[in-house]
């Protein structure tokens, strides 16, 4: 590191009012040399000095546009070298950053603006004309910023605003009230409706890493594998954790299909990974070996995770390897609980102090519903906890299913329902019935060549749960399971295939 960088760095550690600004730059020049991220898809790499040459460029062109602390960026695109550049430049500048579903479409984008009120976006050119649309029907005052094509795009924003005699070393990172300007504006959901956006600050996030960075942090550059859509509270701890834990973050700017999946691990051998389980349970079902030795923790969340999974991933690990179920919400900046590996199987944590996010942005009626008077958090899980403390996922209070007067929970129906040999995928929803209230519904992804029927999942299901808990809506079978942008269940959308099946 040069005189000027430890100078640099030393400033900003001394600043009272230290944010997450300061801790990217600062992680950048611990080893400017040393690679900070790769694509995967093209096998790009860029190194620490690149990205925040890069980063700073665009903060001053930035600010030479007139944004100001508090103005909110809103960014969308697949995992591309490219997209976490707007992303730290919007942690130097103090730039609200919303992360933007890359599968949303017009309706869908409209929502999220009408929300965040962007004063910047930067998003794929295929993305540009939904966005235009979105921002003219708002009435917004919205620059668009494209990552390719031509006539918008970053690149040519640069190019007009940028003085090439200025120096990053004589960048002053943006003083601002951390207690007024957020750092990251999150949604809450993506697969059951339009979101929320929860309003997270700095000095909790930089409070997080620094307790991470303590624990974690490799004196050896590793490799970590950063599968997060944009949008996701996972992505944003992704592009600032990894590097602050001496961490290459290897991304993809392809579709992250299990096969690419598989040959990216097998190629850059990551230690760590944060996915949710319906990944790794298409990797282990996959016909081309995959080699997860490499891995010494795998976090898995954002999904109900099947024992069937657990063991079967464990058996894949070396024997010192740490598998973490993390039960979290993007309300509690991440984890409700404290991850115990250590205990039984399926267990999701032990209690722990939360960290709460004190309000969803400029949304005081859902802020009124989610938070008690007395500041606890409704998390509208249901769990249940064994006589040794260790708490254990049950289903989300809304995914219950009401039959007559009993609760089916769809994993249990789940579970049995994949140990069939010829079932690859299923979720359990339900369609409405005028006199039981909701019938449960299966739809079943096949195994490649099987043949399994309705019938025979009908049976399995009432020769191993209770007579209420039977498939009386039937089975529906599908060539795939309609995912997020992240990997998880659409299980609106699976629950629209289901009263789709029902009209036939």
């Amino acid at each position: 590191m040069s005189e000027t960088s430890k100078k640099v760095q030393m400033n900003s550690q001394n600043n009272e009012n230290y944010h997450l600004g300061h801790l990217f730059r600062d992680c950048m020049l611990k080893d400017p040399d040393a690679v900070c991220q790769i694509d995967a898809a093209t096998g790009e790499e860029e190194t620490r000095r690149s990205v925040l040459t890069r980063a700073t460029t665009l903060a001053r062109c930035l600010r030479t546009l007139g944004l100001k602390p508090g103005d909110v960026l809103a960014l969308g695109g697949d995992n591309h070298l490219d997209l976490h550049i707007p992303f730290y430049s919007a942690l130097m500048n103090g730039y609200p950053i919303s992360g933007v579903d890359p599968f949303f479409k017009f309706d869908e984008i409209k929502q999220m603006f009408k929300q965040i009120e962007p004063k910047i976006a930067f998003c794929p050119q295929s993305s540009y004309q939904d966005y235009r649309r979105a921002v003219e029907e708002l009435g917004l005052d919205t620059r668009i910023v494209t990552f390719d094509g031509s006539g918008n795009t970053m690149t040519e924003l640069i190019q007009q605003y940028h003085a090439s005699d200025q120096s990053i070393n004589d960048f002053q990172i943006a003083d601002f009230d951390t207690d007024k300007v957020f750092a990251f504006l999150v949604a809450t959901s993506g697969s059951t409706g339009y979101p929320k956006v929860a309003a997270i600050k700095h000095q909790i996030i930089v409070k997080i890493i620094k307790i991470y960075t303590a624990v974690h942090t490799s004196k050896i550059l590793r490799t970590a594998l950063n599968l997060s859509a944009v949008q996701w509270l996972s992505a944003y701890f992704n592009a600032i954790c990894m590097p602050a834990q001496n961490q290459i973050k290897v991304q993809t700017s392809a579709p992250a299909t299990a096969e690419h999946v598989i040959d990216i691990i097998n190629k850059y051998k990551p230690i760590v990974l944060m996915s949710t389980p319906s990944i790794l349970h298409r990797i282990l079902q996959h016909e081309k070996r995959c080699d997860l030795t490499c891995f010494d923790t795998i976090v898995l969340g954002g999904a109900c995770i099947q024992k069937d999974l657990l063991v079967d991933l464990k058996a894949a690990l070396r024997p010192d390897a740490v598998v973490i179920e993390a039960y979290g919400q993007t309300e509690c900046v991440g984890p409700v609980l404290r991850p115990a590996p250590e205990g039984p199987l399926g267990n999701c944590g032990v209690e722990t102090p939360l960290n709460k996010v004190k309000e969803y942005y400029k949304n005081p009626e859902e802020t009124a519903k989610a938070i008690t008077p007395d500041g606890w958090y409704k998390t509208g899980d249901l769990l249940r906890r064994d006589e040794n403390g260790f708490f254990f996922f049950v289903e989300r209070l809304k995914m219950l299913i009401k039959f007559r007067s009993y609760h089916v929970v769809p994993m249990e129906l789940e579970e049995v329902i994949q140990k069939h040999d010829g079932v690859l995928e299923a979720c359990v929803t339900s369609i409405d019935h005028p006199v039981d209230g909701e019938w449960p519904v299966a739809v079943v992804v096949r195994k490649p060549g099987a043949t399994v029927t309705a019938q025979e999942i009908q049976d399995l299901v009432a020769s191993k749960l209770s007579e209420h808990k039977r498939l009386r809506g039937g089975v529906v079978f599908t060539n795939e399971l309609p995912m997020t942008s992240n990997g998880k269940v659409a299980r609106a959308k699976v629950k629209q295939l289901a009263r789709e099946a029902q009209q036939i």
